[in-house]
């Protein structure tokens, strides 16, 4: 199995289209893992239909029993994020939610035990076909949750199962340099660097790329939003090439790009230069991919020989 990781240091790059496009190129045996949980985009690039769905859970909540609240107002007293308030029809105390970040000091204070906890529901998992014949999962996690990382985890671990031993798994990571992306990025083995051809897009490309070389994951980039400002093309190249990555190619900034995703479809159906030039900075990614694999089966002598 090869797992591909698309990224980008920013959102707006166009990582997810890149990465849906490079999911079409590949063929059959490929499946999609969408791992931008806070905001998936992947059905839409892909042209979902929603499959089947799973409650993700992400441990321990804490709730506070009626019955058994007596009123003392320690609880609230040791809340230091202020999700601990009187009920409105004062009876005791309830705990809010949205602000609850379920340190458990509450449960720890009440002299009558009033405070339980429960398995908390903080998203869902989701298992999709798309127009394109490719496995789609991808999750949605409840806003305000903060375990996006494990979130990203399932996400992954259901994408292998489905892939099986001889698949491709093209990841679309979230973008920036956090805990999910490095959720999306650990024992990839290749991360494709989309760079935005901006001062933000490559600013917050080159902290990508420390983060990678941190990880010490191999990588290839693309240039994306190409030939709007010249000097800032130029610095993209110029961040590439000091942390030796290989530049697989730029995609042109090009209305005709998205008028495309708006009828549903890749980057790879569009006519003209800038289609052609996305469809051959792809397929230089897909050989790199290539390589990866014949060095997986040499290395794998019950593997059939190409």
């Amino acid at each position: 199995m090869i797992m591909v990781s698309v990224a980008s240091g920013k959102g707006g790059a166009g990582k997810t289209s890149i990465a849906a496009a490079l999911a079409e190129l590949l063929g059959p045996a490929r499946v999609f893992a969408d791992c931008d949980v806070d905001a998936a985009n992947g059905a839409i690039a892909l042209g979902a239909a929603l499959g089947t769905r799973e409650p993700y859970d992400a441990g321990p909540g804490f709730k506070i029993d009626e019955k058994a609240c007596t009123g003392c107002g320690l609880c609230a007293k040791v809340c230091r994020f202020g999700a601990i308030k009187p009920a409105p029809d004062g009876s005791g105390y309830r705990i809010v939610p949205e602000l609850c970040e379920r340190c458990g000091a509450c449960l720890d204070a009440c002299p009558s035990k009033a405070v339980v906890t429960f398995e908390k529901q903080a998203g869902e998992l989701f298992v999709s076909g798309t127009r394109l014949g490719i496995p789609l999962v991808h999750a949605e996690l409840v806003p305000g949750e903060d375990t996006s990382g494990k979130l990203v985890r399932k996400v992954r671990d259901k994408a292998e199962r489905i892939a099986g031993g001889d698949s491709i798994v093209v990841l679309d990571s979230p973008p920036g340099i956090g805990c999910p992306v490095i959720a999306s990025i650990s024992g990839c083995d290749l991360v494709l660097v989309v760079v935005e051809a901006s001062a933000s897009g490559i600013r917050d490309a080159a902290r990508l790329v420390e983060l990678v070389a941190s990880m010490r994951r191999k990588a290839v980039a693309i240039v994306n939003k190409a030939g709007l400002d010249g000097a800032m093309d130029l610095r993209a190249r110029e961040m590439i090439a000091k942390a030796g990555i290989p530049l697989a190619g730029e995609i042109p900034f090009d209305p005709a790009l998205r008028s495309a995703e708006e009828a549903g479809k890749t980057w790879l159906s569009l006519d003209g230069d800038s289609g052609a030039r996305a469809a051959k900075a792809l397929r230089a990614v897909r050989g790199v991919i290539s390589g990866l694999s014949r060095r997986e089966t040499d290395s794998n002598p019950s593997k059939e020989q190409p």
